[in-house]
């Protein structure tokens, strides 16, 4: 399951626009907006290497203390510059651990080793979803969902309704959906083979998110 919620501070900021935010993030700082719960947005600031350090590290939650309270906050949305590399603001909505919220998580390949389609000369395991969106509590946020596929052949596919969830987790998306699929390849040349099976060690090909640009402050919730 998820890791330990980490906490994060935050300081108010009295002033919004690009500008005044360009000046947040030269001091190592990154703009915030928290929202939800039928509570007024407040915009604040929080420190933008802590952030990174706990986004690379799988968090969802931040415990975010700041004007002497804490509240329990899902990191909604996280927004890049145009190159898609630097983080530029974070959006953060207030939860509850014990209500059901989406969240996305990443679809985590298992069984390759075992299964006939993937060890096949030439295979291309095509993944068509790399993250999925799932409904669970705040408290129970997984950090995976694993795609099982032990036995799948060639010309086989795994959907939405086949993957493994955890206990209290079930998928947002319908269940059809096609996850990934095993294929061969239909190209002339011959596939380079592998020493230990004299198969060729087939080929994961996973869709890239693209990142949309700096959204708008969310409206109250």
């Amino acid at each position: 399951m998820s890791h330990a919620t980490p906490r994060i501070k935050a300081e108010p900021r009295q002033r919004t626009g690009s500008r005044y935010a360009q000046r947040l993030r030269r001091a190592g700082k990154l703009p915030a907006v928290v929202y939800g719960h039928q509570q007024d947005p407040i915009h604040v600031a929080v420190s933008g290497e802590e952030l990174v350090h706990h986004l690379h590290d799988g968090a969802h939650l931040l415990e975010l203390e700041h004007d002497g309270s804490v509240e329990t906050c899902l990191i909604k949305d996280v927004q890049y510059d145009y190159l898609g590399t630097t983080i530029v603001h974070v959006d953060l909505a207030r939860v509850d651990l014990n209500e059901e919220i989406e969240v996305s998580v990443p679809v985590v390949l298992r069984g390759r080793e075992q299964s006939p389609g993937a060890k096949a000369a030439g295979a291309i395991v095509e993944m068509q979803i790399v993250d999925i969106e799932v409904l669970c509590t705040a408290g129970n946020i997984p950090d995976e969902v694993i795609a099982d596929i032990t036995g799948l052949d060639i010309d086989g596919h795994l959907s939405v309704g086949e993957l493994k969830y955890p206990e209290g987790v079930r998928p947002a998306r319908d269940a059809e959906d096609i996850v990934l699929t095993i294929s061969v390849s239909k190209g002339e040349e011959e596939p380079v083979a592998v020493a230990a099976e004299g198969a060729a060690e087939p080929e994961v090909i996973k869709e890239r998110k693209v990142e949309g640009e700096e959204g708008e402050v969310p409206k109250k919730k």
